[in-house]
């Protein structure tokens, strides 16, 4: 069984010092994208990664930036940070003041566009947007900050964003929260498409040892696929 699954890897579990030797490793392995988490201390409790972040990382790689907005103004942080065409953009429609709008502003960019769903956010919003979606940014935990373990009813909640998204076609799935290897397995049969990954996984080491773990983590989630 090859893998058919997307990988991004959250920038966020690095250290300032670390981001350019992770970005190394990550081309080397075939990274799909980076995941860039924006935090603004009211959507969530924590701040993370702004402008400069942002540049820096578009400077360092091709690789395409996978940018998850956890902030009440996404329309002001997409001015903001100006996403660069090729990268993924994702946002909570609940703090949108018109999401489809904004929607449609991300695909004139060239963006790939999102919606991210937290815990207790309704399906039902891809109902509404699922036209315009490219992909679909599920949590498996409260956004806001890494380590935490997967909620109870998130792969629930995965099968009917993945019975939704259904009646659209083409709409990628990723899981971001707790995506060990185990995990991982009984996301992507339940609906997943990709994950988002870091210290559960292959960053738990540093940038040093992320191939080899990054290797062991997809290999796991392959045989657990294939034994199941």
């Amino acid at each position: 069984m090859k893998k058919n699954f997307i990988i991004s890897p959250s920038i966020m579990c690095s250290t300032p010092s670390d981001m350019e030797p992770y970005v190394r490793a990550f081309e080397d392995c075939g990274i799909d994208a980076i995941h860039f988490d924006v935090m603004d201390g009211h959507y969530v409790p924590n701040i993370m990664l702004g402008v400069r972040d942002y540049a820096a990382l578009k400077r360092s790689t091709k690789i395409p930036v996978d940018i998850h907005l956890m902030c009440t103004d996404p329309e002001g942080f997409v001015q903001i940070l100006n996403p660069a065409e090729g990268d993924w953009v994702s946002f909570h429609p609940e703090t949108a003041r018109n999401p489809h709008r904004l929607l449609i502003d991300l695909k004139r960019r060239g963006c790939k566009a999102g919606i991210a769903l937290s815990p207790g956010v309704p399906v039902g919003y891809i109902d509404e947007l699922g036209a315009y979606l490219d992909f679909i940014l599920v949590m498996a935990v409260n956004p806001g900050f890494a380590g935490q373990k997967m909620l109870d009813d998130h792969l629930d909640k995965l099968r009917r964003v993945r019975e939704a998204a259904g009646r659209f076609g083409g709409i990628e799935i990723i899981v971001d929260g707790n995506t060990t290897a185990q995990n991982s397995v009984a996301m992507l049969q339940n609906g997943a498409t990709g994950l988002v990954i870091g210290t559960s996984s292959a960053m738990k080491f540093g940038p040093g040892k992320f191939a080899e773990e990054y290797n062991k983590y997809i290999s796991e989630i392959l045989r657990g696929l294939d034994e199941k």
